[in-house]
């Protein structure tokens, strides 16, 4: 009789969703980024490009960003959303001018995701800092489906990173105040074409 209950509850509440219900994941990446990828102080002798997360220990080279793979069913997205937010600092005493982009890329381009070689930069801001000044640059994206940039996420994953150019002469201190991917899937698409 259990059984019975039990089965009868569950068709009942698989009966309530439908071919267009959408389960969306928010996730907070600031949470799985080493200490020294959040904030840092960097020296601009003329200008500098600092690419974050860094997977190679070295923050000025170009490398393949951090790679996101443990979601199931990636291959099945209908929607990608992100949102980074960066505050900077000019601790020195010149203006500096910033610009910063957020990457996505397919998992297999573990060499370079800021080459513009299957990689796309999905956001992009800019900002002035006058010496003492803070500001927070916010970059925001979302694809949905049938957006080409959609078909970089796979089965296999998709990598992510921020390019932060600076030009001028000063100090600025940077900090990644958030940092957040929004997945969005219909979990039926997997059963009804």
């Amino acid at each position: 009789m259990k059984r019975l209950i039990a089965l009868a509850t569950l068709l009942v509440a698989l009966s309530a969703c439908s071919g267009r219900t959408i389960v969306t994941a928010d996730v907070d990446v600031l949470s799985f980024l080493d200490a020294v990828d959040l904030s840092q102080e960097v020296t601009v002798p003329g200008s500098i490009e600092v690419y974050l997360p860094d997977s190679d220990d070295d923050l000025i080279t170009p490398d393949g960003g951090y790679l996101v793979n443990s979601v199931p069913l990636l291959d099945q997205l209908t929607g990608f959303g992100v949102r980074v937010e960066i505050e900077l600092e000019n601790t020195g005493s010149g203006t500096l001018d910033i610009a910063a982009s957020f990457r996505l890329a397919p998992a297999s381009d573990s060499a370079n995701i800021y080459d513009g070689n299957n990689d796309v930069a999905l956001a992009e801001a800019a900002a002035s800092l006058a010496p003492s000044s803070t500001q927070t640059v916010v970059l925001e994206a979302s694809l949905a489906q049938g957006d080409p940039n959609l078909d970089l996420i796979t089965g296999d994953g998709f990598r992510i990173g921020l390019d932060v150019r600076a030009t001028g002469s000063s100090t600025v201190r940077y900090r990644l105040t958030g940092f957040a991917l929004t997945l969005s899937q219909r979990p039926f698409n997997l059963i009804v074409p």
